[in-house]
This record gives C-alpha cells, structure tokens and sequence, in this order.
C-alpha cells in the first residue's frame, strides 16, 4: 500500500483523497492518503515549505506504522524527501523528482511550470543540462488559485511560452495541476508532452513494484 502524504490541510474525505484516487485508477495501486495539519493553502514558498517539513516526517512514520510499505509526497517542491528517507524503512517517492526522471525519458528539452518563484531545487537538479527555463502562470500564488477559469487561462498561457522558448515537454511542478487534469489539456491544445507530477508518482511506485 502506497501512504500519499497531502501537503494541504483538507477536511473533506474525498478531497483528501483526490489524487490517491487518480493513482488507483491508473495503476491499480491500494492508496491511503493523508493530509498533514494546519496548513489549509499548502506549500507555495520557503516558509510554508519549512513549516510542512516536520508535519510530514511525522505522517510518513504514522504512515509506515500503519503497514504502508512505501511513501509518496503529493508535492512538487517534495519537501522533506531527504528527511524522510532517513527516518523510515519503505521507499520514498517524491511527486516532483518523479515527475522530472520521467520528463528525461522522451525529451531533451524540459521547460517547468510552476506556482513558484523559482524551480523546486530537486526538479532543477534532476533536469541538469536539458532545463531549458520555467514559467509560472499570472495571478496564481497557491494551488487553490489554480482550479479556476481565470487560473487555467493563465496555467495554459504559460505552457504556451515554454514551448515557444523550445520546451519538448514540460514538467508541471505543482499538484494542484493534477487536481485539475491539465496535462490532458496541454498535450491536446499544445501538442507537447506534459508531465504530471501524480501521476509520475503512481509510474515510479508501479514499475518498482512490477519488478519484485
């Protein structure tokens, strides 16, 4: 069983449960997904990310202690990924790094879009000489900004630069992307392969668990 850490605080159980839920019915892997506490617009900046950095260490041990048998970060920055690969005994999966791996397979040429000032350093590292540059859509500050017609409009204006800049394919370095299947909407207007961050997740946890 795969234990998805949200790194928003959310109430409702099928919210909490939205992105665990795309991964089940992609790979057919059992999810149990959570969310850590008091953080109701998630990650979106170094503060916030450092914030969630504990909460997360501490869901990832409940986690395993409940029988998971790997851990997944439903976030592309992947906070506290280093942290929590010392602290349990299951493989650790980040949605970003993922995301960035699988972006390597089928392009030399990788723009980002994201929600932040910069490019999550772990999607940047990854990426090396094939990063060609990121954008991040007008207006949109948190993930909650993004499921919206007027942040969709902007999402999909940004996706429409990078391939202008000459971006391959783009890594779509925010969940809350996910949330709103955008990378079906890239790659059916823009023609460029989008990568997205959950389900790059579900592909790295399904190709290990294929080869056990």
């Amino acid at each position: 069983m795969l234990g998805l850490i949200r790194v928003i605080t959310l109430h409702d159980e099928e919210d909490i449960h939205r992105h665990g839920a795309l991964i089940e019915g992609r790979y057919g892997i059992r999810v149990r997904s959570r969310c850590i506490p008091e953080q109701p617009l998630g990650v979106y900046d170094q503060v916030t990310e450092l914030e969630s950095i504990p909460k997360i260490v501490d869901l990832a041990r409940q986690l395993e202690h409940e029988g998971c048998t790997s851990i997944g970060i439903s976030c592309a920055a992947d906070p506290g990924l280093a942290e929590i690969r010392t602290t349990v005994r299951v493989p650790v999966y980040g949605a970003g790094s993922c995301a960035a791996h699988l972006a390597l397979t089928s392009a030399a040429r990788v723009g980002v879009l994201t929600i932040l000032e910069e490019v999550p350093t772990l999607i940047r590292d990854i990426l090396g000489g094939a990063y060609i540059g990121m954008d991040r859509p007008e207006g949109v500050v948190t993930t909650l900004d993004l499921n919206t017609p007027t942040g969709r409009l902007a999402a999909m204006e940004a996706a429409s630069r990078l391939k202008a800049e000459g971006a391959e394919s783009i890594v779509l370095a925010c969940t809350g992307f996910a949330t709103m299947g955008f990378a079906f909407e890239v790659e059916k207007e823009l023609h460029i392969r989008a990568l997205d961050p959950i389900y790059s997740l579900g592909a790295a946890v399904s190709a290990v668990n294929a080869n056990l």
